[in-house]
């Protein structure tokens, strides 16, 4: 059984890591400064929308 479980859990891994690598690929990709100022901006008083 937790074998079975730790494959399940690898398949999707993969499956969401070749999802991402074609969203990159399709430039749809957000800048990371966009997402450390959102970060950075977390619990302070003028939190910036999350980027998109």
């Amino acid at each position: 059984m937790a074998l079975a479980a730790w494959i399940d859990q690898e398949e999707e891994r993969r499956r969401l890591t070749r999802e991402a690598l074609a969203d990159v690929d399709a430039g749809q990709v957000i800048d990371h400064q966009a997402v450390q100022a959102w970060a950075e901006s977390l619990g302070s008083d003028t939190v910036l929308p999350v980027p998109r």
